[in-house]
């Protein structure tokens, strides 16, 4: 009794608005977030995370970890370059032109939506700190 009451104090069901993570999340979609995903682990990259947004003070955002601490990432015409190397990103809806290049410190990650077309990201605010990380989505429903 006492697990389950634990599981749903640390676990937050929440609906999505917009289409940033489209494909994979669309705005309409319930997701599961864990807030003690990453007590044991730091966040990876391709993880779905909520954070505290930091271009709407008082807001969230779900969005997914492209790039990790110390690591220099780019995106270049589309593409997701990692320490000179690309990286395939199978849940990218769109390559857009243009680019952009982070050097996140220590604590910080890039995130990006997958519907790069409508997402307010790492490429309007730069990199987000570790402690604005409240969670990890772990399921979602597709159910309105």
């Amino acid at each position: 009794m006492l697990e389950r009451i634990i599981e749903l104090l640390t676990r937050q069901l929440v609906r999505l608005r917009g289409q940033s993570m489209a494909p994979a999340l669309r705005r309409g979609n319930w997701v599961r977030v864990s807030r003690l995903a990453y007590r044991k682990r730091p966040p990876s990259r391709f993880d779905v995370v909520r954070f505290k947004d930091p271009s709407r003070p008082g807001a969230w955002s779900i969005k997914r970890i492209v790039g990790l601490p110390m690591e220099f990432v780019e995106l270049r015409d589309g593409n997701l370059i990692i320490d000179g190397r690309r990286v395939h990103e199978s849940h990218a809806a769109l390559k857009i032109p243009g680019s952009h290049a982070w050097a996140p410190r220590e604590d910080e990650f890039v995130v990006l939506g997958d519907n790069r077309s409508a997402s307010t990201d790492s490429r309007k605010y730069g990199p987000v700190h570790r402690t604005s990380i409240t969670g990890a989505v772990i399921g979602h429903s597709r159910l309105r």
